[in-house]
């Protein structure tokens, strides 16, 4: 008699009545969580690296007490 929940490709045979393990399930579900927090974070908090070059170099100017050169932004 033929298991119908089995499929077999290639001489491997797949059983998928076993779910898969609990701390995988628990995994999943936790990086997909993260990626969409991560994401909001990053979308809404204003963050750009045009914004963190300038802080950086409004930095270094004060710290070196130098003025930009005129005519760059």
């Amino acid at each position: 008699m033929k298991d119908s929940t089995a499929e077999k490709f290639d001489g491997i045979k797949e059983n998928r009545e076993n779910p898969p393990p609990t701390y995988f399930n628990i995994l999943y579900y936790g990086l997909i969580i993260w990626a969409v927090i991560f994401s909001a974070y990053f979308l809404l908090s204003g963050w750009t690296s045009h914004g963190e070059f300038q802080e950086k170099m409004q930095n270094y100017h004060t710290k070196h007490q130098t003025t930009p050169a005129s005519g760059q932004q």
